[in-house]
C-alpha cells in the first residue's frame, strides 16, 4: 500500500476522506481451496472492506492490487450502495491508469513495467472478453458472464481518466446504484464507428493546370474506393476508369474535403436531360463522414431540383435523395 494507496490518493486530490478510507482496507490471502481470483468483499456498513488476493510482489500483483483497492475505495465512498458492474470495473480500471499514472511522476522503470502490463492485459479485455461480449449482443440466447462488462469498463476508464480533472472522480466513485450517468457511454457510442482518415491532404488546386486536378479527383475517388469498395469490388478496373472519367469529363461528380484538405466522401451523378433532376449513381464516405457529403451534395445540386437516390436492395429502388 505504500505506492498505491498515494496514487489512489492523488487522483482525489488528496481528500481526507479517500486517505482514510484506503488506509482502513484489511486483506487476506486467496483461499487454498477456493476459486483463485482476486476479488474485494463488501461485509457491510461499520466493516471495512476485505480486498482477497495473492501477493508475491510482481509488478502484476501491484497492478491488481490498484485494481482491488479502487473496488473498496468506491465500496467505501458509496456508502456501500452496490454499483452496477460496468461502472465498478471502470473504478478499478481507474485505480490501475491512478497507479500508472503515479508511476510515471515517480518511478520510471515502474513505470514502464505497468504500462507493459496494461498494455498486455488489453490483449484479454479487448480480445477475448470483447469477442465473448460480441457474441452475446448478436445472440440473446448467450449467458451472461461477468467478464462481458470488462471491455466497456476499461474503454470507459480511458475515457474519465483523460477527462479526470474538469469530471472529478469522487462522484463517480461515491454514485453507488446511480453510476451510469457518469460513465460516458454516449460519447464513446458516438465514436465508435469512427475510423482514422490516413488519406494525404489534396494540393491546393492548381487554376493553370485544370487537367492535372481533374486527375488529383479521380485518384482520389480511388482511394475512397479502396476503403469502401461496396458495389467496386467485382468491377473491372477500365471499366471503373471509363466511368469515373466520364463522370469528371461530365462534371457530375463531387470530391469532398475536410479542413486539412483531405478527402472524407465523393458522390457521381446523372441529370435527366428533360427535368433537369439528378440522380445519385454512387456515394462513398468511407470514414464515416456521411452527413458531411450530403450537406455538400444539397449545397453543390441546389440547383438541380428534385434529387433521388438509387437503393437497389430497397423495396423502393429510386427514392428521394433527402428531404
Amino acid at each position: 500500500m505504500d505506492i498505491v494507496a498515494p496514487a489512489l490518493a492523488h487522483g482525489f486530490d488528496d481528500d481526507a476522506d479517500v486517505t482514510d478510507a484506503l488506509h482502513g482496507i484489511e486483506f487476506a490471502a486467496l483461499p487454498a481451496d477456493g476459486p483463485r481470483i482476486p476479488h474485494t468483499v463488501d461485509r457491510g456498513r461499520g466493516c471495512p472492506p476485505l480486498v482477497v488476493m495473492e501477493w508475491k510482489g510482481r509488478v502484476d500483483d501491484l497492478a491488481c492490487l490498484a485494481h482491488e483497492c479502487a473496488h473498496a475505495l468506491q465500496i467505501r465512498l458509496s456508502g456501500h450502495d452496490t454499483m452496477p458492474p460496468v461502472a465498478r470495473e471502470a473504478c478499478a480500471f481507474l485505480g490501475e491508469l491512478l497507479l500508472i499514472d503515479h508511476a510515471r511522476r515517480h518511478d520510471a522503470a515502474l513505470f514502464g513495467a505497468l504500462l507493459q502490463t496494461w498494455t498486455a492485459e488489453n490483449a484479454t479485455y479487448l480480445g477475448a472478453d470483447l469477442d465473448t461480449l460480441s457474441d452475446a449482443l448478436s445472440n440473446s440466447g448467450t449467458a451472461y458472464q461477468y467478464r462481458q462488462n470488462y471491455p466497456v469498463a476499461r474503454l470507459a476508464a480511458v475515457q474519465l481518466f483523460k477527462h479526470r480533472v474538469e469530471c472529478g472522480l469522487r462522484s463517480l466513485f461515491a454514485s453507488g446504484g446511480g453510476a451510469m450517468r457518469h460513465l460516458p457511454v454516449e460519447p464513446m457510442a458516438n465514436r465508435a464507428g469512427d475510423v482514422a482518415n490516413h488519406l494525404p491532404p489534396m494540393p491546393d488546386q492548381d487554376t493553370d493546370r485544370p487537367l492535372l486536378d481533374a486527375y488529383r479527383r479521380l485518384g482520389a475517388m480511388a482511394l475512397l474506393d479502396i476503403d469502401y469498395w461496396e458495389g467496386t469490388s467485382e468491377e473491372r478496373i477500365k471499366d471503373y476508369y471509363a466511368r469515373h472519367l466520364f463522370h469528371g469529363q461530365d462534371r457530375t461528380a463531387l470530391v469532398v474535403l475536410d479542413d486539412d484538405r483531405k478527402p472524407v466522401g465523393y458522390a457521381t451523378w446523372s441529370i435527366a436531360p428533360d427535368s433537369g433532376s439528378a440522380t445519385l449513381v454512387r456515394q462513398a464516405a468511407p470514414f464515416g463522414d456521411h452527413l458531411t457529403l450530403q450537406r455538400a451534395l444539397e449545397l453543390h445540386l441546389q440547383t438541380a431540383g428534385f434529387v433521388v437516390a438509387h437503393h437497389p436492395r430497397s423495396a423502393r429502388e429510386v427514392q428521394p435523395a433527402w428531404r
